[in-house]
């Protein structure tokens, strides 16, 4: 059976590469991971997630290194990580790259639900995943940064990162890179900078270039599994009935044109159940809205459908960490 929850070889060969430099065997790491070269060949071929997701940890107890994920995102050459690399070097600001990369980051892990949320006073880039990958979720965050400083020749900071892993090791690595306060343990993977960041400008933007890449980069989205097509579709639909009601069930598989049953099994199938996605829609719902200062607490929680404010604080604290107030001071102070 075909797996529903995919990922592209590039973060696989990175490590494989990695692992080649250091004169380390490769072959017990990809039988750990149960992946073969030749599933690595193919730039178009998508991987395992769960597969992708061992390999960096076996990689990490081969080298004896436990910021494998930090080095190798370090060293990784401009062009490894094809179309991202592009499109956000091209992009005109740090901005315009980092909102395109949360565009376009299904091309690495068709389930990501990466985030730019822009507040007055600051900036976020979140993502939660089901399972935590400590190297995995370590070396994509430290290649964001390391590429958009590049493209930009500046070594911007961030404020504060957050991981959802447990960190046993010590962070020295990873606080010498990014240069700021880490917590591990959290509610969702989140890089925190000041909305400032997003203005400075890349040394070398070619919109010409940066409009081939993106229409490359869409047509390579239309060719995803079929998550993009189910999960996306129920998704958008959801977030569509919401402007009246809290759809059930029976709503929004008449809205898809398919029976109850069906739409269970078909959601299913891609690995998620119609409540998650209900969570998952009034999330994204919460973090645009907790940024409209014009909106209160309990005028959110009722354009969300929870029963009361209090049902919202809860919801949120369990998507967040924190509380709908102090996320929202966060924001503004």
């Amino acid at each position: 059976m075909k797996p529903s929850v995919t990922a592209s070889v590039l973060p696989a060969r990175a490590v494989v590469d990695a692992l080649g430099k250091r004169d380390i065997n490769v072959e017990p790491v990809l039988r750990a991971a149960q992946l073969s070269r030749e599933a690595l060949e193919s730039i178009d071929n998508r991987l395992p997630h769960e597969s992708v997701r061992r390999l960096w940890e076996a990689a990490a107890v081969a080298a004896r290194d436990p910021s494998f994920g930090v080095h190798v995102a370090e060293a990784l050459p401009t062009g490894a990580y094809d179309v991202f690399d592009y499109v956000l070097a091209t992009a005109a600001t740090v901005g315009e790259g980092l909102t395109l990369l949360t565009r376009y980051v299904r091309l690495i892990y068709d389930r990501s639900n990466l985030h730019l949320v822009v507040g007055p006073r600051i900036a976020r880039l979140t993502s939660r995943v089901p399972v935590p990958a400590p190297q995995y979720d370590e070396f994509s965050l430290t290649l964001l940064l390391v590429r958009s400083r590049q493209a930009s020749g500046t070594h911007w900071r961030p404020d504060r990162m957050t991981f959802q892993h447990e960190r046993h090791e010590g962070d020295h690595e990873l606080a010498r890179v990014f240069g700021c306060p880490i917590a591990f343990g959290a509610a969702e993977n989140e890089m925190r900078f000041a909305p400032s960041v997003l203005d400075l400008p890349h040394v070398h933007p070619d919109s010409r270039l940066l409009t081939v890449m993106t229409r490359y980069a869409d047509s390579l989205l239309t060719s995803l599994p079929s998550r993009g097509d189910v999960v996306a579709s129920v998704s958008s639909t959801i977030a569509r009935q919401m402007a009246k009601e809290l759809p059930s069930l029976r709503s929004t598989a008449d809205v898809v044109h398919l029976s109850e049953r069906t739409l269970q099994r078909r959601l299913a199938g891609n690995g998620v159940s119609y409540s998650k996605l209900i969570d998952g829609v009034r999330r994204d719902l919460a973090l645009k809205h907790i940024g409209d200062a014009g909106l209160s607490i309990s005028e959110i929680a009722y354009l969300l459908h929870f029963a009361d404010s209090t049902a919202f604080y809860r919801a949120f604290k369990r998507w967040t960490s924190e509380a709908p107030a102090q996320y929202r001071r966060n924001l503004f102070e």
